[in-house]
């Protein structure tokens, strides 16, 4: 007696234990937003050109900002990022060498094609300048003041694209090389220059990025 009811004890435990369920381990999503923080050199040019003259020269400024990524499909990623970009470039002249340095706040939106870890792309560039400097035999001139800087005034406003190649390392550090080059005319000037003069910027910069996952509580 003693054992048919010792087994009928062990088989009752036997049953609840297999009608315990073990907990259900939550499915770890894929990460599929990002924000990222980005700096390195440019490689600059300004240009001023009319019908038939052209000036332009080059010179080295730096960039940095934060960015914002998310996977809209498998191949596809929209990037945004807000920069500060130091544009400008050397312009020799007849009489003088002036040093421009015009620093941006730029807006480009990259519509990005994914491939592994290697990412390429571009979108429209909004571009802003904040602040900036003719430098020439010690001197330094405003270059959006037609009272300081003449017939080399320039606009705050410029239209551009960029143009990226990046490659993304999986301890979250990227580098990148973009090209923006500028569409609209920045030449404002002071009057005294005939109305068909053009002006505009490019750049070309190399960056090294870091980025942090974004993740959502639902």
């Amino acid at each position: 007696m003693r054992r048919v009811v010792a087994c009928t004890l062990l088989l009752a435990v036997l049953n609840c234990s297999a009608q315990i369920k073990k907990p259900e381990v939550p499915e770890k999503k894929p990460v599929n937003e990002w924000i990222g923080i980005f700096t390195g050199p440019n490689l600059n040019s300004l240009r001023y050109q009319d019908n038939t003259t052209t000036i332009e020269g080059t010179n080295m400024g730096l960039h940095g900002g934060v960015f914002y990524r998310k996977d809209v499909s498998k191949d596809l990623s929209f990037q945004p990022w807000l920069s500060f970009s130091v544009r400008g470039g050397e312009i020799n002249d007849v009489d003088s060498t002036i040093d421009a340095t015009l620093s941006y706040l730029e807006l480009p939106l990259n519509i990005l094609y994914v491939h592994g870890q290697l990412s390429i792309g571009g979108g429209p560039n909004f571009c802003y300048a904040i602040g900036g400097k003719f430098a020439s035999k010690g001197v330094k001139r405003n270059p959006y003041d037609a009272s300081e800087s003449f017939e080399r005034t320039l606009k705050r406003f410029e239209f551009c694209a960029n143009f990226l190649i990046a490659y993304q390392f999986k301890n979250r550090i990227s580098v990148m090389t973009n090209f923006s080059p500028g569409f609209t005319n920045i030449y404002k000037g002071d009057h005294s220059a005939p109305a068909i003069v053009h002006a505009n910027t490019s750049t070309v910069g190399l960056s090294l990025g870091y980025r942090f996952d974004v993740t959502r509580q639902d």
